[in-house]
């Protein structure tokens, strides 16, 4: 509801611009999708989610670290095999550490991607409809990297920053 109203006093500013001089415009889209209210959100429960797996993956490697000091304490008590056995089983759970370390980046990639695509969406079509209001029929993307060599034409983000109420 908030984006509607907003998109509507953005056309009602826009309306009483005259139109625009050129085709190609551009606008920095990371700082656009910064901007957007639902960002900050979701880094936050980004945040949440990585510090629960942070949490759970602590306890595991100090369960590995206890079981890695006995096991030391006890190697001159025992038999060689006892011992193999122990080290086989240190690996195993370093091996298991590893490979959780590995599902947690996984699956905190596929949150941000749950997370963020709808917010990326908004933020194009918030930035066509800008677009579209000053008459541009082309907007480059001007962030860090993007491609964009120069940008002398018109730059979007003042009216998209007015747009979020900004």
């Amino acid at each position: 509801m908030k984006f509607k109203h907003l998109a509507f006093l953005l056309f009602l500013t826009v309306s009483s611009i005259a139109s625009a001089q050129g085709t190609v415009a551009h606008v920095n889209m990371e700082e656009v999708i910064n901007l957007m209210p639902q960002t900050s959100q979701a880094e936050a429960e980004l945040n949440r989610l990585r510090q629960a797996y942070q949490r759970d993956f602590e306890t595991s490697y100090r369960e590995y670290q206890a079981k890695f000091v006995k096991y030391e304490d006890e190697e001159s008590t025992l038999s060689p095999a006892e011992n193999e056995k122990r080290k086989s089983d240190l690996e195993l759970i370093e091996r298991n550490l590893a490979q959780t370390q590995q599902n947690i980046e996984k699956q905190i990639a596929e949150k941000r991607k749950v997370l963020f695509d709808p917010i990326k969406q908004q933020a194009r079509d918030l930035v066509t409809k800008v677009a579209d209001n000053l008459g541009f029929l082309y907007v480059l993307d001007s962030s860090k990297d993007a491609g964009l060599v120069m940008a002398k034409g018109k730059d979007l983000m003042s009216e998209v920053k007015r747009a979020l109420g900004r």
